[in-house]
């Protein structure tokens, strides 16, 4: 079970923990694998590059009139730096608030109005800088201006007009989502409205506007208290993540810190798009009715106006090798939780496909090893389960181990069957049925993957930025056939120990007072 990187931030990190991972379907394209084989299908693919650097790839399948379409960007969560988590996220809600030209009535003067709005917002950011010392009478009355600043800017709003345009013209699944590695952009149109995809898709990575920013930025902290700090596992699974990352970035998730939040500056959101939405950091996708010839004179003209600026640099903080054992235990009056987190390689090591099976034999399904044990045999649990690329894959990550314990149950016990597992596969090295069985699931995964031209065209874009060519989608079946029982066993040797990994807990207020 791969745990990462596409679950939506907008879902809240529960959903991430208990695997739920949707990477959303848009619309009913004709399924390119009708084309044959993997290796049929790699070769259909065409490709160009515009001078700015910005790189197109289509499928062709003239089937049905329909094709689907993803951008993806190679930024999102881990691109932040202290004091603006989120803003990745942030931004990804800032591009369906329209342009230049889409979403105003008149953006010579919305834009004068913008200025006012943040020099308000300046001026209020300079008083609660003085701390202690800061004037609360003047404080309010910075508000007050600033929330008149904002009712002004509304008067020149055309709320929604970037989606009702592509709704009203049959767009379907339009969405985005934000990773800790990527932003992608999705949806899927009738093909002859493939101008109509080019001129606004251009136009919102051309000019975008931070549109209703400080509005957008309550929905944002809003999704923030929904998603995780009103739920256990919310709060569980944010613990376990700036637990397990001292150094990483990774440690920071995706929705960002509330203080961040609630601090964000509209040109925040502006210093991240210009440094991240260049040409060179983004792919296109298009797999459907599209013909490759008018994709490139459609992309020339509406795409041109991409930054050609440099190419961020990846990431350059390397989580060190943990030589201690962490844990949180938190007291919630909920049922108890267990997660398991070890330091796992980043998808381009050449042992990355050996740990993805190493975790499916453990908890990768209902036959899995975790499965069996705690949930059929002890009856301890009512969901066991293992997965990879917690919370992104770009990186060093974490391969983590869950339970989700009946009321009654005590989660150290829970735990204590966790590493009687892992100790015997380390022992005993998995069965050659086991592996074979979990080879022939991830196939037909992948598979599966490919006949989604929604999934597909996500895979294809974000597998182009995060390993640097689309390719390394179509050699992920090889790179599996290639991992042997003896290199899952060492890898369990070498990765599933004590030292290297994050426990975090769920239990009752009862169960602390007992142990201590």
């Amino acid at each position: 079970m791969k745990m990462g990187p596409y679950t939506l931030a907008r879902t809240g990190l529960s959903g991430v923990v208990i695997g739920v991972m949707t990477l959303l379907l848009l619309g009913s394209a004709a399924s390119p694998s009708q084309a044959g084989s993997l290796k049929e299908l790699e070769d259909s693919v065409q490709e160009f590059t515009l001078e700015n650097g910005l790189r197109f790839l289509i499928i062709e399948n003239h089937d049905a009139p329909v094709f689907s379409y993803a951008t993806c960007v190679d930024a999102g969560g881990v691109c932040e730096k202290v004091g603006t988590t989120g803003i990745a996220h942030m931004f990804e809600h800032m591009a369906f608030k329209g342009t230049t030209t889409v979403g105003t009535t008149n953006y010579k003067k919305e834009k004068a109005v913008h200025a006012r709005i943040d020099e308000a917002w300046d001026a209020i950011l300079d008083e609660r800088a003085k701390r202690f010392e800061a004037d609360s009478t003047r404080l309010a009355a910075l508000d007050d201006e600033f929330k008149a600043a904002i009712e002004e800017a509304r008067e020149f709003v055309i709320p929604n007009e970037y989606s009702k345009v592509m709704e009203e013209n049959g767009a379907r699944g339009l969405n985005a989502f934000t990773g800790t590695d990527i932003t992608c952009y999705i949806y899927s149109l009738p093909s002859n409205r493939l101008e109509l995809w080019a001129r606004m898709e251009g136009d919102r990575l051309t000019n975008p506007v931070m549109r209703e920013f400080y509005k957008e930025r309550e929905v944002v902290r809003n999704e923030r208290r929904i998603g995780t700090e009103s739920t256990p596992m919310g709060r569980l699974f944010e613990a376990a993540l700036t637990t397990g990352f001292m150094a990483h970035p990774y440690g920071n998730g995706v929705i960002g810190h509330s203080s961040d939040i609630e601090s964000f500056h509209r040109r925040d959101a502006l210093n991240f798009f210009e440094k991240h939405y260049v040409a060179k950091n983004m792919t296109v996708v298009l797999i459907g009715d599209v013909y490759p010839d008018e994709v490139k004179k459609l992309a020339k003209k509406y795409f041109s106006g991409v930054s050609d600026g440099p190419d961020p640099h990846p990431i350059m903080t390397v989580e060190p090798a943990h030589t201690a054992e962490r844990r949180v235990i938190m007291e919630e009056d909920a049922n108890p939780v267990a997660i398991i987190g070890y330091q796992g390689p980043a998808s381009s090591d050449p042992d990355y496909a050996a740990m993805e099976l190493l975790m499916e034999i453990l908890g990768g399904g209902r036959s899995s090893r975790l499965y069996e044990r705690l949930v059929k045999e002890e009856q301890i649990a009512t969901q066991a389960g293992a997965g990879t690329g917690m919370p992104g894959e770009k990186y060093e990550n974490q391969a983590i181990v869950f339970c989700m314990l009946a009321a009654d149950r005590d989660p150290f016990e829970a735990e204590d069957m966790v590493y009687e597992e892992i100790d015997r596969l380390i022992e005993e090295g998995p069965t050659a049925a086991e592996v074979a069985k979990v080879k022939a699931g991830y196939k037909a995964r992948v598979l599966r993957q490919m006949r989604e031209p929604g999934r597909l065209v996500v895979s294809m874009a974000s597998a182009d930025q995060r390993e640097g060519d689309w390719r390394f989608l179509f050699r992920q079946l090889e790179r599996v056939d290639e991992v042997t029982a003896d290199r899952i066993q060492e890898l369990a040797a070498e990765r599933l120990i004590k030292a290297r990994r994050t426990v975090a807990m769920i239990v009752p207020p009862e169960e602390v007072e007992e142990d201590s």
